[in-house]
Order: C-alpha cells, then sequence, then structure tokens
C-alpha cells in the first residue's frame, strides 16, 4: 500500500479529509504545533506498542475519533453530490466512509511497525494551520507530511493531509466524482464502489 494511504487511514483511508460546519476560529499555531506533536505520540504509541493487532485497530479508530474532523470529511469528497444525494444515500455514504476508514487502519497496521514521527514548523493559513512534520518507517524514506489543523467546536482538529504537495481531501474528492461522472451522475455508483472496496479489504484481512 502506498505511504500516503497510511497516513490517511491512521490519521483519518484510501485517499480522503474534511469540511468545517460553521464559521471557524483562529486557531494559532502554538497550539496546533502541540495538538499535532501530541497526536502523533498517540499514534507512534499505539502503531508500535505489543498490543495485537486487533487491539491496535481498536485504539487507532479512537484515535482518529478524536482528531479528525471525521463526520465533515464525507460531505467534503461528496463535493457537489451532496445536494444529488438522497438522506438515505447520504446516510450510507457516512456509513460506508467510516468502514472504509477503520478497515485502512486495521489493514495497514503491520507494515509500519517502528514508525517515528517528528513536528517541525507550523504555519498560519488563514484560519487553518499547516504544521509540517517528518514521519519515518523501517525500510522507507521519509515523508514529509503537512496537517491542516483548524478550530471546529471549540478543538483543534485535522481537516486536511498533504503528502508530497498532495491534498488527500482533495485527491478523494476528485476521486470519487469521477466515479459518479462516469455512471451518468448516480451517487448509487459510489455507493456500490464504495462496497465492494470494502468487501475486498474485508476478504484479505
Amino acid at each position: 500500500m502506498h505511504f500516503r494511504r497510511f497516513i490517511l487511514g491512521a490519521i483519518a483511508s484510501a485517499p480522503m479529509l474534511a469540511v468545517t460546519m460553521g464559521a471557524a476560529q483562529a486557531l494559532s499555531p502554538n497550539t496546533a504545533k502541540s495538538f499535532i506533536t501530541q497526536a502523533g505520540d498517540n499514534l507512534v504509541g499505539i502503531v508500535n506498542s505489543n498490543s495485537s493487532e486487533s487491539q491496535k485497530a481498536t485504539e487507532l479508530r479512537g484515535l482518529v475519533n478524536q482528531i479528525v474532523a471525521v463526520d465533515q470529511v464525507g460531505d467534503y469528497v461528496l463535493g457537489r453530490y451532496i445536494n444529488v444525494a438522497t438522506p438515505a444515500q447520504k446516510q450510507q455514504f457516512q456509513t460506508l466512509f467510516h468502514q472504509l476508514l477503520s478497515y485502512n487502519i486495521t489493514y495497514q497496521i503491520k507494515a509500519y511497525q517502528g514508525v517515528t514521527f517528528q513536528v517541525n514548523s507550523a504555519t498560519p493559513q488563514g484560519d487553518e494551520v499547516l504544521v509540517d512534520t517528518t514521519v519515518t518507517a523501517p525500510d522507507k524514506a521519509p515523508a514529509d507530511v503537512g496537517w491542516v489543523v483548524e478550530e471546529s467546536a471549540g478543538q483543534p482538529k485535522i481537516i486536511d493531509v498533504i503528502v508530497a504537495g498532495t491534498s488527500l481531501r482533495i485527491t478523494t474528492r476528485n476521486d470519487y466524482a469521477g466515479v459518479i461522472t462516469d455512471n451518468g451522475g448516480q451517487v448509487s455508483a459510489l455507493l456500490n464502489a464504495m462496497q465492494n472496496q470494502i468487501s475486498k479489504i474485508s476478504a484479505a484481512q
């Protein structure tokens, strides 16, 4: 699996990330940097622990729910089609989206035992803060990973991940839009594709 997919899965799925609900408040760089430092320490602690893979997956899912604006992620990557989807389709999409996240976390744990995480700088970008980090795993080149953090409901939350200059939330939104467009604008086609992906990942575990 690609390294960037692990990063996405471990914090938040094969490519994704979030939209902010309501008026955002400016977050200080120091607060964002401290938040990512703690989140990274927790992530590394779980991945490198001696716990079973099942226990690690459970702990990582809990961590993701704490540090990522997961509920808003789906709304962002669904993009303009959120206005086309029926209420039932929106609910199904969010359910599948969370399942994909969970499966990706579980599937990719093995490959990243020994991962290290270094926080570098924090740069304000309007109401957001980009926190630059270096993530290293055994036998893999160090990767520069940027975490976009914004205040949501009074708490800092990750709303995007930048790997190799690529925004994962934008990449995923484009991928999902492509599936829908290629199938005559039918949101049901995306839901079927997501379900198929879940089935394949589940069968491989």
